[in-house]
């Protein structure tokens, strides 16, 4: 774990993932391949205030990517939503996706008071949930959040 570096990505045409969109692929994950696809289209650059892309390195070698917006489903500037966090097959259950999520935590921490995801698989219901996730309240587009703020917070409305 010594080696590894999280850093934001100013550029991801400067930084090689192909393996990470070809892995995710082929474990019929297709987010990865439209985080990239949005990036370099402009829709989705992480730029906005509030928003980062980082990704982990070992040695230089991307093994994990993931990011944080402003919710988009939710008509309210106070909710973050974690998005498109994948980690290489060999890395998992290393603590690369914790340590991720913790910085995108703490990013997410300067400009929001719930921080929200959506998720289909168990594997990844038990990571969050482990990660201090909860399940309920339920709201559409939402499968997971996480009180960011002292006090709890619940959004009023969705788009």
């Amino acid at each position: 774990m010594d080696s590894i570096d999280i850093a934001r990505i100013a550029e991801i045409e400067s930084l090689s993932i192909d393996h990470l969109v070809k892995e995710s692929l082929s474990q019929e994950f297709r987010f990865v391949e439209r985080l990239i696809r949005e990036y370099r289209s402009g829709f989705n650059c992480f730029d906005n205030p509030g928003e980062i892309l980082l990704v982990a390195s070992d040695r230089g070698r991307a093994i994990a990517i993931g990011g944080l917006n402003r919710d988009p489903y939710f008509n309210d500037p106070k909710v973050g939503r974690l998005r498109h966090l994948y980690v290489e097959s060999v890395w998992r259950r290393q603590g690369i996706g914790s340590l991720l999520v913790d910085r995108l935590i703490l990013e997410a921490a300067k400009y929001y008071q719930l921080l929200t995801l959506r998720t289909d698989t168990p594997a990844a219901d038990k990571f969050y949930r482990e990660l201090g996730f909860k399940t309920h309240p339920n709201w559409e587009h939402t499968t997971h959040h996480l009180q960011l703020g002292e006090k709890k917070y619940y959004p009023l409305s969705l788009n």
